[in-house]
């Protein structure tokens, strides 16, 4: 006999299958505490759809053999699994991930938590984790802080990058926009990248040698190619050369107007992990609205005013209405006005 849900029951269903989808969407803030997650929701929204009103509870060892498999979790020291995962990186996680969704979860009421049982730890009394849910009102990061310090916030989006136009040359490379790094297309664009400069130093020291050749007559031509080399050179390694070395390191940059058409006036690139952790670039476009004054913000550099790599610039007042920037949350705070 099929068992009738409750009101509450149900609730809680949609509450697991909201975190499960959430939690397995794109999400950049990849992390253990993610990967726990997402074995434990799984587990306890199978137990729903099989019309068991219980909960799923974990140990430490068995999240380390779920996440990283058995063999990893064999040969961890159990006193360093403590520092591998807890309660507050959970729910830490869990809250984060309340308020990046909170118009979702405000609709059912209710929002996720992390609980454990009370031990002390030790032989035979291991701290167990599962998921529940508790009736709140959610107040996102965003309310919070302009209610409680009066501080404008902005919320980002990122273009689909299949959106995104591309010069003829990387469309090639830029399979749908992005590209696997350990690849044949991220082979190639190393070789691009690393290959592009080196040929420009070698056509470099062969013009100076020409130059410089015995007998040779120092020309006004001359001194006009000396100052158009210095200064293609020195806007090459600038706006091509250094971001891309950046890139890495930095995740996003804007992109070198090579990589894009005519028709398009600016994007960005960006570098990230997908779900398996493998490497990707793709070349997009991060956008907001103003909340002061409702006109486009767009990414640009952070100099000279602003001691970042990128800021957020509204396109109609850039130098009075800019905003940071955070790839993983995606959202800004006012740093001017």
């Amino acid at each position: 006999m099929t068992k009738i849900l409750s009101e509450v029951d149900l609730l809680t269903h949609y509450a697991y299958g909201l975190i499960l989808i959430t939690l397995y969407k794109d999400d950049l803030a990849q992390n253990r505490a993610y990967e726990c997650l997402k074995v434990m929701c799984a587990a306890t929204l199978g137990l729903l759809k099989g019309q068991v009103d219980d909960h799923v509870a974990y140990s430490r060892y068995q999240l380390k053999a779920a996440v990283d498999g058995k063999l990893s979790a064999d040969n961890v020291d159990p006193k360093e699994l403590g520092k591998w995962i807890n309660e507050r990186k959970l729910n830490e996680y869990l809250e984060r991930l309340s308020s990046k969704h909170i118009q979702k979860f405000s609709e059912i009421g209710y929002v996720p938590v992390v609980r454990t049982n009370d031990t002390v730890g030790g032989k035979g009394n291991e701290r167990l984790f599962w998921l529940d849910i508790q009736e709140t009102v959610i107040e996102s990061v965003d309310e919070k802080l302009v209610n409680e310090e009066n501080i404008e916030y902005i919320t980002y989006e990122r273009v689909d990058s299949s959106a995104i136009k591309m010069s003829w040359f990387y469309r090639f490379i830029f399979k749908n926009g992005e590209i696997k790094n350990k690849s044949i297309r991220g082979l190639f664009m190393l070789i691009v990248l690393f290959g592009g400069f080196i040929s420009w130093a070698l056509y470099i020291c062969a013009f100076s040698i020409v130059l410089v050749r015995e007998g040779q007559n120092f020309t006004t031509l001359d001194l006009l190619f000396i100052v158009c080399l210095i200064g293609f050179s020195y806007l090459s390694f600038k706006y091509w050369f250094v971001p891309m070395w950046n890139l890495p390191e930095h995740r996003v940059i804007k992109a070198p107007m090579t990589f894009i058409s005519l028709a398009e006036e600016h994007a960005d690139i960006e570098m990230y992990r997908d779900r398996e952790r493998n490497q990707l670039t793709r070349v997009t476009r991060f956008r907001g609205i103003c909340p002061i004054c409702s006109a486009e913000v767009i990414l640009r550099t952070g100099q000279p005013d602003h001691n970042l790599p990128l800021v957020g610039r509204c396109v109609e007042s850039p130098f009075a209405h800019v905003y940071s920037f955070d790839r993983v949350l995606m959202i800004g705070k006012l740093l001017s006005r």
